[in-house]
């Protein structure tokens, strides 16, 4: 009898969607963190007098180390197991978060937020998705959605909480409330969490099917050829596709990250708006986001089965994601600028928020699933930490700071957005020669 892996023997009940559960918890707790950094800037070049650019390297720096302990998990995790994994990275970043709200000078609030509590962030994307995952092979887009549609609810939420904790106590209040939260949500959310549903005699959602897909497909030929395929980390980082993912990773978090973190602070610096106005314009993008990696995500798991290709469908869905990027960036250099009347009309910022929050929406959920298609499922956490090394530690590292610096250095945005700009549609094009390495360049047969 075929079955949906939604049973197996001698266990009771699919676990994979409680631990989905987990993991959009933990996601929402670490990125209100990450989403509330657009706020901040404004609040903290006020408060304290440093420069934008001082400011914005705090959040490079954080990123940075993010990005590497992204891939420095995946080599203790498993040894460790995800439920300390996670505890332990989620003491740590509150601990970041803790001490920085006693910073006085820049180097402080550099060490404190920048490397600790970037450390402790490092577990809290790369490590989670890849978790999820694991636990699917259909519904693998719903989940994924699920999951990163937690960023959407944070980025919502992170921004509205830390303006009003800033506006009505300080920047440090706001640290101390977001190291509370952390070290609750995750350190509940942790104890649900299971890397493979194999450590717990489970498959995947979908695994019995999609073996007998793979086993009619090798009929008459090597039974080998009806395994599950996986490329092996070792012969990944090799191979071309690895190395044009890590530079799509790394060119769609530089230009995300100079347009995302630096959106308030054009909108009121440059453009003249209020900043409650533009901060609640801003999460826009998070709540349009919620329901486009959602749906996104079933979107693309009906394309899948409908071109029979999971790696086409994808290639779609972020070509169509990153175009749409890349122009509304345009939109916000000339659209929003050309039309603001010193903060008096709001509309083109809206319609900003509005339609990058759909597109944003599309790609987030989706890079994590290429990785996951291109090189299987069984080492998606090393190859997916590495290529976040590369896109986090770099990408998101860079952005940040050099936005910053060039607003100090230029006096406007104009020449960071233009980036942002070429770096989507430089991220559209490396997605678009990514090719899947064939089980016979891998295995020889």
């Amino acid at each position: 009898m075929n079955t949906n892996s939604e049973h197996d023997a001698g266990t009771a009940r699919f676990s994979g969607w409680s631990v989905t559960t987990a993991a959009v918890v933990i996601v929402l707790c670490h990125m209100m963190v990450r989403g509330s950094f657009a706020t901040l800037i404004h609040g903290m070049v006020a408060s304290t007098g440093w420069s934008t650019g001082v400011v914005s390297l705090g959040s490079s720096i954080f990123m940075v180390f993010y990005g590497l302990f992204a891939f420095l998990t995946g080599t203790y995790i498993n040894k460790l197991g995800c439920k300390k994994t996670y505890l332990l990275h989620g003491c740590i970043m509150a601990l970041g978060l803790f001490l920085c709200s006693f910073a006085q000078e820049p180097w402080q609030y550099w060490l404190f937020y920048g490397v600790i509590a970037g450390i402790g962030s490092g577990a809290f994307w790369a490590p989670v998705t890849s978790m999820v995952r694991q636990w699917f092979i259909d519904k693998l887009g719903i989940a994924m959605g699920l999951t990163t549609g937690a960023a959407g609810v944070a980025m919502c939420l992170g921004p509205i909480v830390s303006m009003n904790l800033i506006a009505g106590q300080s920047w440090q209040t706001m640290m101390r409330v977001f190291a509370i939260i952390l070290i609750v949500g995750i350190g509940v959310a942790s104890q649900f969490t299971v890397m493979r549903p194999e450590e717990v005699g489970q498959k995947p959602l979908g695994y019995d099917a999609f073996m007998e897909r793979q086993a009619r497909k090798a009929a008459g030929g090597d039974d080998k050829k009806a395994d599950e395929f996986y490329v092996p980390f070792k012969w990944a980082v090799r191979h071309k596709a690895f190395w044009l993912l890590s530079l799509l990773w790394f060119c769609s978090n530089f230009a995300e990250f100079i347009v995302f973190s630096h959106a308030i602070n054009y909108t009121t610096t440059d453009l003249g708006y209020d900043k409650v106005q533009a901060t609640y314009i801003y999460c826009l993008i998070g709540l349009v986001f919620i329901f486009s990696a959602i749906g996104i995500g079933g979107f693309t798991d009906k394309l899948t089965k409908r071109l029979g290709d999971p790696l086409k469908a994808r290639k779609r869905v972020l070509t169509v994601s990153y175009i749409g990027c890349a122009a509304m960036a345009l939109w916000l250099n000339y659209g929003v600028r050309l039309t603001a009347g010193g903060g008096e009309t709001i509309w083109a910022f809206i319609v900003y928020a509005l339609v990058f929050g759909f597109f944003y929406g599309m790609y987030i959920p989706s890079v994590a699933g290429v990785v996951g298609v291109v090189f299987g499922r069984k080492e998606m956490p090393q190859c997916w930490g590495l290529i976040s090394l590369v896109g986090m530690a770099g990408g998101a590292g860079l952005g940040p700071y050099i936005a910053g610096a060039l607003r100090d250095a230029t006096g406007s945005y104009f020449v960071a957005i233009w980036l942002a700009v070429v770096f989507y549609l430089l991220a559209c094009l490396f997605m678009n020669v990514v090719r899947q390495p064939s089980r016979e360049e891998v295995w020889g047969r």
